[in-house]
């Protein structure tokens, strides 16, 4: 499934998220593009949605929307979970199926994302790396450290290292969080739950959030 880049224009940003600012979280569900350049995304995937904010051409990751399906000139998925993130730094890093990178003169950064990309796997490692950093400074991180198990450890040391995808016994897992009480928790969901990933977020987040209330 292909995880694509997009960019939110500053004039779209600054209508649909006045005030918003690195570690907060904007629950958008859409994109509104008929990109041709998009089209993969119907086979799946997720859509990393990016600005540039002034003055210093920063390069803040706003949203990620999972498996969006195109509906009404746009693309519509659940509401984004993950916080804005700085992710300057990572430019000279991110390279795309496309393997030129990003190449932007001073001042044109924004144009030169005009077009949506396709990302290659190391991309989204960095920038889910960047993404988890951020949710770290925000939440409790609840994952106990387990260095036995067959999949890779989600504890907070060890978390930017495990990668978005996993397998174990011949079976496939994604990576993924439920929030509680500011508290967040990493666990490893097989791919065949997949299409129920949102029934068992919501059960794994009542049962959360039932026992943190049982400690107070």
């Amino acid at each position: 499934m292909p995880d694509m880049l997009a960019i939110i224009s500053k004039a779209v940003f600054e209508k649909e998220a006045s005030g918003r600012s690195p570690g907060e979280v904007l629950p958008i569900d859409r994109y509104r593009s008929a990109s041709k350049n998009l089209e993969p995304l119907r086979s799946g995937g997720r859509l990393f949605l990016v600005t540039v904010r002034p003055p210093a051409e920063a390069l803040w990751l706003v949203a990620v929307l999972e498996a969006p399906r195109f509906e009404d000139a746009g693309w519509l998925a659940q509401p984004n979970r993950v916080p804005i993130t700085d992710v300057t730094a990572l430019i000279p890093r991110l390279r795309f199926e496309s393997g030129k990178g990003i190449q932007a003169a001073k001042g044109a950064l924004g144009m030169s994302l005009q077009t949506p990309r396709a990302l290659t796997s190391e991309d989204v490692a960095l920038l889910l790396g960047a993404v988890g950093g951020a949710v770290e400074a925000r939440l409790i991180h609840l994952t106990a450290h387990d260095e036995r198990g067959p999949l890779p450890c989600l504890c907070r040391r060890c978390f930017p290292q495990s990668g978005e995808h996993a397998e174990a016994g011949g079976m496939r897992f994604t990576r993924t969080q439920v929030e509680a009480e500011g508290r967040v928790l990493h666990y490893w969901l097989p791919d065949e739950l997949l299409p129920d990933s949102q029934e068992v977020a919501k059960s794994v987040r009542g049962s959360l959030a039932a026992h943190l209330r049982s400690l107070l």
